[in-house]
């Protein structure tokens, strides 16, 4: 076994070696301690030998992951009265667009049970589970770092006369085999799965999981472009844009205090054309006949940084590129998917895909690359490979990833925004290159704070995008401070605040101001490093009801601000809020945002007899910024 010490003392990395008797096969198993009490855990497989070598199945994680022992009688003894299952599984339950974020749990069977997405993608939900040892308190917290399809399966043992229970699991990649075809002496490294064991409440489980993140997963932002507020064009002016309209975007924008402006999708067709059509040329059409270059020179005028929208992992149907290149279309047994997926595993078409994002990029002078990737490509395809059908997804992310990394070197501070249909790819594969993620296309209350709840349990906050504002329908439920309140609790993108001059309300346009103000000064500055508490981690149903309840607390305990959001009707009209991050010891003044009252508080007294906060009507909101006083 080979150890290497990094500069944190507390990091490890260590390989053991193994090699087949069977086989030509050596597999290097990889693992990364980082010091948070998690592990990161990935294979190097090699054939050393003169014939291909097919990979039909890999887990790069597998084995024994937790265990009830009790000597002297049952396990179930050691259970509370509600339990009848030793173990439970913490995992977002649907896979599907507009559903993200449905976090529960589920007592896990005598039979086994596995998670997973087939999707094309890592899905709507998220390759992260949790495991909770009901007997113990025990936790484990694991997740795949990969944006294909997945599984994680889980399956209990009981053994003796009642006194002994095992819980086994595997994770890591899958699709119909081969996943790969090894030439001879050609070597791969698998997906990395992290987890890590915690003996905590679930508050703490979130906390541990996102100090490992920040420290040895998510890429690094660019330094002074933390966190900054996006207005995006996408509200009242669609793809059927104008040079004229974009700058009038870029007005609104500047007037509520937005620092960076992104031009979405349809930028680069003619006038009545579809956008998802003609994805790939990413040429101005004759809607901007001038180019994007005036846009963002005005953009910068006014204080702005600019960013692009590309779809670039796909070729519209209607596309001048796929009619040249119709070859590059991923292929399924030899049929066409369908949904003009880029084969990537060809090299001309990712050397093409490469060039398009940089030449973009260094026209435009972009500051900021927002990613979209609105396809399902289910199995992927399969390219003939000596001799097997080898199925494209694993060279395919290879690929991407290798692209990605690179176009991140290229321009370190470019500022990358991840999307996919809304929260299609939300793993830890894409939030390990790009800065911050969009969680959803669904922006309408109450559905949108379910799906921030669920996914703050995944993904530290800053790295989560919501979006409000006209677009997307986000304005149709709640009252404004609703829906502008459901972004400030991640990174604030906002969208279509006023048509045109002679609709400006100067009452609507002071109050987002007021909030982006609040999201600048107070919430910001403690994102990045916050510890998250999720007072209602549970939200059942599609449309959620009763409350939702956020709490981000500093590093030092020395700030907080809470989010209280009262979902529907049948909600009793008054919570009680403990706080549960606060210092005993300290004093604060706590701002009531929806009057501006103050009051100074003890922390002994905000955690034990707590604040009665009364909300009236349905989709209502109140937020708490809490500071402490010298």
């Amino acid at each position: 076994m080979n150890e290497k010490e990094s500069d944190d003392a507390r990091t490890r990395f260590a390989v053991i070696d193994l090699r087949s008797t069977i086989r030509p096969v050596n597999v290097e198993v990889k693992t990364l301690v980082d010091g948070t009490g998690f592990i990161s855990r990935w294979l190097t497989i090699k054939n050393i030998g003169e014939k291909p070598a097919a990979i039909s199945l890999v887990a790069p994680l597998s084995g024994l992951l937790m265990s009830i022992r009790n000597p002297a009688a049952d396990w179930r003894d050691l259970l509370s009265e509600r339990d009848s299952d030793p173990f439970s599984l913490g995992y977002f339950a649907e896979q599907v667009w507009g559903r993200e974020g449905t976090f529960t749990w589920l007592p896990i069977p005598r039979t086994p049970i596995r998670i997973e997405s087939r999707t094309g993608k890592s899905g709507h939900g998220n390759p992260f589970f949790i495991i909770r040892n009901e007997a113990t308190g025990e936790h484990a917290v694991g997740a795949i770092e990969w944006s294909g399809n997945w599984s994680a399966e889980f399956t209990i043992d009981h053994r003796g006369p009642g006194n002994e229970a095992h819980l086994y699991f595997k994770a890591g990649p899958i699709n119909p085999g081969p996943l790969r075809v090894l030439a001879p002496h050609e070597n791969v490294d698998t997906p990395k799965v992290h987890l890590g064991y915690i003996f905590t409440d679930f508050d703490g489980c979130v906390q541990a999981w996102h100090n490992h993140l920040r420290k040895s997963v998510l890429s690094r932002m660019p330094v002074g472009r933390e966190d900054l507020v996006v207005y995006n064009h996408w509200g009242y002016c669609t793809h059927e844009m104008t040079e004229e309209k974009l700058k009038f975007e870029i007005d609104v924008a500047a007037e509520i205090g937005a620092e960076v402006f992104v031009v979405d999708a349809g930028w680069y067709g003619d006038k009545g054309t579809n956008w998802w059509t003609t994805v790939g040329d990413w040429e101005c059409g004759n809607r901007l006949p001038n180019g994007l270059e005036p846009v963002f020179a005005y953009a910068r005028e006014k204080g702005l940084l600019s960013g692009l929208w590309l779809d670039a992992e796909r070729i519209g149907s209607e596309s001048k590129i796929v009619k040249k290149h119709p070859e590059w279309l991923l292929k399924r047994y030899g049929k066409v998917t369908g949904q003009g997926d880029i084969d990537l595993t060809s090299p001309e078409a990712a050397e093409w895909f490469e060039k398009q994002l940089i030449k973009v990029i260094e026209r435009f002078k972009l500051d900021l690359f927002r990613l979209d990737y609105n396809t399902m490509p289910r199995e992927g395809g399969h390219i003939p490979r000596d001799g097997y059908m080898e199925n494209s997804m694993w060279r395919y992310y290879e690929t991407v990833y290798n692209v990605y990394d690179r176009i991140k070197r290229r321009f370190p501070d470019l500022i990358l925004e991840n999307c996919s249909g809304g929260g299609g790819r939300t793993d830890l594969g894409m939030l390990s290159r790009f800065h911050y993620t969009w969680i959803t296309d669904w922006q309408i209350a109450p559905r949108c704070i379910r799906i921030l709840n669920g996914m703050s349990i995944v993904l530290p906050p800053e790295r989560i995008d919501r979006n409000a504002g006209v677009g997307q329908n986000g304005h149709i439920h709640g009252d404004l401070d609703f829906q502008i309140r459901s972004t400030m609790f991640s990174h604030m993108t906002l969208t279509g605040i006023y048509p045109n001059i002679a609709e400006r309300n100067p009452t609507h346009v002071e109050k987002i101001k007021h909030h982006v103000k609040i999201y600048k000064d107070f919430i910001r500055p403690l994102l990045s490093k916050c510890r998250v508490y999720h007072h209602t981690p549970i939200l059942k149903g599609e449309e959620p009801k009763h409350w939702c309840v956020l709490e981000y607390v500093s590093e030092d305990s020395s700030r907080a601000v809470v989010g209280l959001f009262r979902l529907d009707g049948t909600a009793a009209p008054e919570y009680n809020l403990h706080l549960h991050g606060v210092d005993r010891s300290k004093t604060y003044e706590v701002i009531f945002d929806n009057t501006g009252q103050k009051v100074k508080l003890e922390g002994e007294k905000l955690a034990t007899q707590g604040i009665l906060i009364r909300l009236e009507r349905a989709l209502s909101s109140e937020i708490l910024l809490l500071e402490e006083i010298s």
